[in-house]
């Protein structure tokens, strides 16, 4: 009798087993995160409701140290496109980033912290789904000193976005003036105009000190000139 419960036992894990691995999936990404193999990764990430048909499938990353560097839910199992709440963090566990996403757009509060929690940031991002217009409005910001650069949508603001770092003047929570900063993956640097948060003109400068000058945030992201 006994025999006969452990063939069933074993019969039965086999497939439950196999169950359990289909529903996540795990893929291996680089430092630009993009997909990459498990030799060259920098991060991991998993699905975990893969195999289910779903509206939203959650989704976190993970440092190469095993603690979380991002978790959500994606509207799309096989491509990223973040809906609800994100909440990112540091390589220690500290919390970073908690932000919103309507359709793969950021949509509204948002705050940010340092290392050590003290507060960063506090932005507000508007999402309009029928014209297809993203704006974020910087509230309030601290330096690393508890000290408030920012206050009510107006002060110094310096920003790092993935590999973009910049700074200037923020007036009414939009950037105003002269704005200066680096693209570490394209290798550039540049300087910007803005008038109420809307790019008016622009120079970036390579690493062969070859300079480009565009009108819009369309063309310095392209590189190319848009035609009217």
């Amino acid at each position: 009798m006994k025999r006969i419960l452990l063939f069933l036992l074993l019969i039965i894990s086999v497939p439950l087993s196999a169950q359990i691995n289909m529903v996540s999936k795990k893929i291996f990404l680089d430092s630009l995160n993009r997909e990459c193999t498990p030799e060259n990764h920098t991060y991991t990430r998993v699905i975990t409701n893969y195999s289910q048909k779903s509206i939203r499938y959650v989704v976190t990353d993970f440092y190469k140290n095993g603690r979380k560097k991002m978790t959500g839910t994606t509207l799309d199992r096989d491509v990223l496109k973040k809906d609800g709440e994100f909440i990112y963090y540091f390589k220690n566990g500290a919390k970073e980033t908690v932000v919103n996403y309507s359709d793969d757009h950021k949509s509204g509060k948002e705050i940010n912290w340092y290392e050590n929690q003290s507060k960063k940031c506090e932005k507000q991002n508007l999402w309009d789904p029928k014209t297809k217009k993203t704006q974020t409005l910087v509230l309030n910001c601290w330096d690393e000193n508890k000290n408030q650069t920012v206050v009510g949508g107006n002060g110094d603001y310096e920003e790092t976005d993935q590999f973009i770092t910049q700074k200037g003047t923020l007036k009414d929570g939009l950037k105003q003036g002269i704005w200066e900063g680096n693209d570490t993956a394209r290798k550039t640097t540049f300087v910007d105009n803005y008038d109420h948060g809307v790019l008016v003109s622009g120079t970036s400068t390579d690493a062969n000190n070859v300079k480009f000058s565009y009108s819009s945030l369309s063309e310095k992201h392209s590189g190319k000139k848009v035609r009217n």
